[in-house]
């Protein structure tokens, strides 16, 4: 059953004041005047046509102002599902702070060529701080952290991190090279070698292409060595955003024994 006009403002309203009370619980106690507000809005959802609606009103007997935060949470699920709503990690309460002071810098950059989603983009930043990487070089199309969409998914890693736009991705990977970088593209060539075998000991440079097309023939033929990640099921590739995490950590392993 579709939901209604007046029955998607409702629920609407009532995602909207769950994300408020998350996000300002503080200590995670919450504001009485709030929460009585929040149950009387789900109490009203008993008069509802829906069933699928109705149903929920219920819950508000749940809601009391000694629960804990992921109680809170787990009853505001209900509705966001039938909202249909994907929330982003930038949405959620972030329960500790980041830390101080970051640790030395590993020599470790991502060149990212052609890359169409802003969400993979920033995906791969938070990636890359979090893993201590130095740089990350955007190349061809490859949105800029400037950009809304980036920034959002980067929560804040932009800000931490040395990143470059190098249009041209040939002469980006040829001045890596000059600088000591050894050039791994990361593709699902035939020729590729295994993810988990041993890295030479040098400076790496980690090269990702379109999520759709990956890099091209001409990229291949200059750069040190193709890696791919052994995968077992039917499916041949990972995200681009998930590959960067899966060989960033295992090169960082591989680092950390030398």
């Amino acid at each position: 059953m579709n939901l209604s006009i007046q029955d998607k403002k409702s629920l609407e309203e009532i995602h909207q004041l769950f994300l408020k009370l998350e996000k300002s619980s503080g200590d995670f106690s919450f504001s009485e005047t709030e929460l009585k507000k929040l149950k009387t809005l789900i109490s009203a959802l008993s008069a509802c046509e829906n069933p699928d609606v109705s149903r929920l009103a219920p819950l508000e007997k749940h809601l009391t102002p000694g629960m804990t935060l992921k109680h809170f949470v787990s009853y505001a699920i209900p509705f966001e599902r039938l909202l249909h709503k994907n929330l982003q990690d930038d949405e959620f309460l972030v329960v500790e702070n980041d830390r101080e002071q970051a640790e030395s810098k590993l020599p470790l950059v991502f060149v990212l060529d052609n890359i169409r989603s802003a969400f993979n983009v920033g995906s791969i930043f938070r990636t890359a701080e979090c893993l201590g990487a130095e740089k990350i070089y955007l190349c061809g199309y490859t949105p800029l952290p400037t950009q809304w969409k980036v920034e959002k998914t980067a929560m804040g890693t932009q800000e931490y991190l040395a990143w470059e736009e190098a249009p041209k991705l040939l002469e980006c990977l040829e001045e890596l090279k000059d600088e000591g970088y050894r050039i791994v593209a990361l593709e699902t060539a035939a020729s590729a070698s295994d993810l988990f075998e041993k890295f030479e000991s040098e400076p790496t440079a980690f090269v990702l292409g379109n999520e759709r097309f990956g890099l091209d023939p001409e990229v291949l033929k200059i750069i040190d060595e193709v890696r791919i990640i052994p995968l077992r099921g039917r499916k041949n590739s990972l995200n681009v955003g998930v590959t960067a995490a899966v060989a960033g950590f295992e090169w960082m392993r591989q680092w950390r024994l030398k």
